[in-house]
């Protein structure tokens, strides 16, 4: 990157970040991507794992993230079918009529023509004695039934990360462990076109390789801030700028599915009538979200004792035999999302829409947004760039139409169980440097291994360290880290009340 100009630098390797990179390489541009740390390692490997089709949205009145949502759902279902794996959800609805049952089969009728939703996936209606057959231990005082529809499970670290290897496999360079530290507005080159001057404007970006400790210095025609949580800050390296983003913390837990046996993702409603999902993947389920304000953009927030009794107390109301306690929970993660801001809005009434904002010094930053859209999200920011460039020799976007995998047998949704030939793939072919990027991201064993993924820790540290040269201290070193990060997710225990 340091050794030749390229047209496009993207700053940030996260799902959106690496959307943009292999968009903008598959037009033919001279793409480069940098991210501080591992790919997905922010929010990118921390949401939800659902790929929404905008059902939630349209009580909101965003109709356009409806459309939007629900037509990018069907998109990733095409290029990358093993990463968008459908199943029910179903929506139990309690009340002391059938009013409310009702009215939510209208809006599904209604989004369903409006979303084009396929036949085989539209909603259909349990009764009272069909949900509790389907969903066992269901609360069963006042319940009408159920409203179930599709929705889409995913890995969202696996597709950031196949994402990336799209756009590696199209022209894009790629370095990780890479912070961007300063931008700098050069003095524009002079060019000649047709017998007149143009002045063509430049960013040079200082970016830190923190594996050697070398600074290196990458000259782009175009820079994209696509830093998700860290968007103000590095909006911030080329000179002062007003914050834009509101960030917000969401948190899951991960319980046995022998303790929540579901078969179904299921919806419940917190005490705060927010939406809340029961989501079971082989044999565990993992229970979230909540939304709160957070004060900082960080890769790890805490997890809190308020956060954990907020998604029990919902999940101990919907089956009240199940009582899951502090025991049960043999897994956590939280999330920072990056939203934009709007005063006045709670966390969960602010939109999820994005907005490119341009600086004075050139900078492009792209804010906001939703991991289901991501694709259409990159392509507007790539339609920008290309117009900035002047670039009229440019392809169209064709991200919708090619798979993200090619050639490669593709990786199933949540894997945990990595073979050593797994682990020497991962470095050689997937850019982990460390034991957290192979079991946190590679395998995501951290969230749904048994024992976390602490009994592989040895192996796996063994491979790397005989791959990328480490000495004896500095595998232990990495094994400390990793144990260490595995205890701090359930750290909250140690504040029972």
């Amino acid at each position: 990157m340091s050794r030749a100009e390229v047209e496009l630098l993207v700053i940030g390797g996260g799902i959106t970040g690496a959307g943009i990179a292999r968009d903008a390489a598959m037009r033919g541009l001279r793409t480069a991507l940098v991210e501080r740390g591992d790919l997905a390692s922010g929010t990118s490997s921390r949401s939800s794992k659902l790929i929404h089709g905008g059902l939630r949205y349209l009580e909101q009145g965003e109709v356009g993230l409806v459309l939007e949502a629900a037509a990018e759902r069907r998109t990733l279902r095409k290029i990358a079918t093993h990463l968008a794996v459908p199943g029910r959800m179903a929506l139990p609805i309690h009340g002391r009529t059938s009013a409310g049952l009702m009215k939510l089969r209208a809006g599904l009728w209604a989004y369903e023509k409006m979303a084009r939703i396929a036949p085989e996936e539209r909603h259909e209606i349990w009764k009272r004695d069909d949900t509790l057959d389907h969903v066992h231990g269901l609360e069963p005082q006042n319940l009408q039934g159920a409203a179930v529809y599709t929705e889409y499970v995913t890995d969202d670290a696996r597709l950031t990360l196949e994402t990336v290897k799209s756009a590696k496999r199209a022209g894009a360079l790629v370095a990780t462990y890479a912070p961007a530290v300063g931008i700098v507005e050069e003095a524009p080159a002079a060019s000649t076109a047709g017998g007149t001057t143009a002045r063509s404007p430049r960013l040079r970006v200082s970016i830190n390789d923190d594996l050697t400790g070398r600074l290196h210095e990458v000259t782009a025609r175009v820079v994209v801030n696509a830093a998700g949580p860290w968007v103000d800050a590095v909006r911030g390296l080329g000179g002062a700028a007003a914050p834009r983003m509101h960030l917000t913390k969401g948190i899951h837990l991960v319980v046995s599915r022998e303790r929540l046996p579901v078969d179904d993702m299921i919806v419940m409603r917190a005490v705060d009538r927010r939406m809340v999902f029961v989501v079971p993947y082989g044999d565990i389920v993992w229970i979230g979200t909540t939304d709160t304000d957070y004060p900082r953009a960080v890769e790890r927030p805490t997890i809190t004792r308020e956060d954990v009794d907020y998604l029990l107390e919902a999940t101990n109301r919907t089956w009240p035999a199940a009582r899951i306690g502090d025991d049960d929970v043999r897994g956590a993660w939280a999330g920072v999302r990056p939203l934009l801001h709007q005063e006045g809005k709670k966390p969960s009434e602010i939109s999820r829409r994005d907005e490119i904002l341009v600086e004075p010094n050139g900078l492009v930053s792209i804010a906001g947004g939703k991991l289901t859209t991501y694709r259409r999200m990159a392509e507007r920011v790539v339609d920008a760039v290309v117009e900035r460039l002047g670039n009229k020799a440019a392809r169209p976007c064709t991200t919708g139409d090619v798979p993200l995998v090619d050639g490669e047998t593709p990786v199933p949704i949540v894997r945990t169980s990595l073979s050593d030939a797994d682990v020497a793939y991962a470095v050689d072919a997937e850019c982990a440097v460390s034991i957290c990027d192979v079991l946190e991201r590679r395998a995501r064993s951290n969230l749904f291994a048994s024992g976390n993924g602490l009994p592989d820790v040895e192996r796996v540290g063994g491979i790397l360290a005989r791959r990328l040269g480490w000495d004896e201290r500095r595998l232990a070193t990495e094994i400390e880290h990793y144990r260490a990060r595995i205890a701090e997710d359930v750290a909250w225990r140690a504040a029972r009340s």
